[in-house]
């Protein structure tokens, strides 16, 4: 076998193996914007208010801990006056709404319980 064909062979191989290893933009937003929203619900704990920002909060050993989305996007993160989070990414383009990968991903979720306690940091989505 040619030297030729032997890199080649490696290259196939590396590339299939690093498609094949690859997490789907969607998943990985959906994954970080979870952590995300643990990291807000444990600063709140903490300091007794949200993040003024998501830069804001400490790492959490072990996970990934980046604020940005699949595409390489920073979330979008939003408070209002009755304690929701909402965290968004604008999908695959960047323009607000849009189908597919293309669609917007929005989570929002409330920061305290029904007895103004911080809530739990493995609180729905759905709320």
């Amino acid at each position: 076998m040619s030297i030729q064909r032997i890199i080649f062979t490696l290259a196939l191989g590396c590339f299939v193996v690093g498609c094949i290893d690859r997490v789907p933009p969607k998943a990985l937003t959906e994954t970080r914007m979870f952590v995300t929203k643990r990291r807000i619900l444990q600063y709140a704990h903490t300091h007794d208010q949200l993040p003024p920002d998501l830069a804001s909060l400490p790492p959490m050993p072990g996970y990934d801990t980046s604020i940005t989305d699949g595409w390489g996007r920073t979330f979008i993160y939003q408070t209002n006056t009755t304690g929701i989070v909402t965290l968004e990414s604008l999908g695959r383009d960047g323009i607000v709404g849009g189908s597919g990968a293309d669609a917007d991903i929005i989570h929002a979720f409330p920061t305290r319980d029904s007895h103004g306690a911080w809530s739990d940091e493995m609180v729905d989505w759905s709320k």
